[in-house]
């Protein structure tokens, strides 16, 4: 079964239960792009700023030669805002703003998401996780992972990935493991390797690095195995990860109602 989008995007429902995940082309228009990259841009020299003072770096155009040194050590002794800058995650008060709801509201990734979840009443958990790594920020990819090993609130879930900037190879964004998506969990270890928590196994599966345009979206489910890549360009990657899923699933964290656009609390929901 394809559904024909518009006619720059066609989603195969089979293919993505088959594999996992797949990239639908088109589906952002240019203004939904340029809105939430503009508020995202708008936040990163703050928290840059933020990060650079407790650090004790003069300069922001110096923060990126201070990540590897810091890194070794997992950010020890740094507040949370700082390590999730150097790690390039966006603050929780950027995360929580409603401009990043331009992207769940979009006509064309709603009436996807209703073919891919079979269900016309869509939630999205809260808050989606944004974004930016620094040109050459070789630290901030995160290691192989399956979704379901971070997200058990949820009991079945839907990840969109969407980048604000195009994504080439040297930009990174997103690797799959092409055969990895079975229902099987492959814990990620315990032990810290920089930031991040090391790798899930990935021998015996296909890398495919998702190269994408800005308006296009990658669709994850929660068993495929996938990692970031490093920034190895001169621009900054600005990126957001949703997790939608439907009426019949439950959720034991915050999610937004996307039938009344309102956020609902866990305990409102018990």
């Amino acid at each position: 079964m394809s559904l024909r989008v518009n006619e720059k995007t066609m989603l195969s429902v089979e293919q993505f239960n088959r594999d996992g995940f797949q990239i639908v082309r088109g589906v952002l228009d240019g203004d939904e792009i340029r809105a939430v990259r503009r508020f995202l841009e708008s936040r990163i020299a703050d928290e840059v700023a933020a990060a650079c003072a407790e650090i004790g770096c003069g300069d922001p155009a110096d923060l990126v030669s201070h990540i590897g040194r810091l890194a070794k050590d997992g950010g020890a002794g740094l507040s949370k805002a700082t390590r999730d800058t150097l790690s390039g995650h966006f603050s929780l008060e950027a995360r929580l703003s409603e401009e990043l709801w331009r992207i769940p509201r979009s006509p064309r990734l709603r009436g996807l998401l209703q073919n891919v979840l079979r269900s016309q009443s869509l939630c999205m958990h809260m808050p989606p996780t944004s974004r930016f790594v620094l040109p050459g920020n070789t630290y901030a990819g995160v290691p192989a992972h399956q979704d379901i090993s971070y997200n058990r609130h949820m009991s079945d879930f839907v990840t969109v990935w969407v980048p604000f900037v195009d994504i080439d190879e040297a930009c990174g964004g997103v690797k799959v493991y092409r055969g990895s998506g079975a229902n099987i969990e492959r814990l990620a270890r315990d032990e810290k390797d920089q930031f991040w928590l090391k790798g899930a196994p990935t021998d015996g599966f296909e890398p495919v690095h998702c190269v994408m345009q800005a308006g296009d979206v990658l669709l994850l489910s929660r068993w495929i195995v996938h990692e970031s890549m490093p920034n190895r360009s001169t621009r900054t990657r600005i990126s957001t990860d949703f997790r939608f899923f439907d009426e019949r699933e439950r959720s034991t964290k915050h999610y937004l109602d996307m039938q009344q656009w309102k956020v609902f609390a866990p305990e409102a929901v018990a």
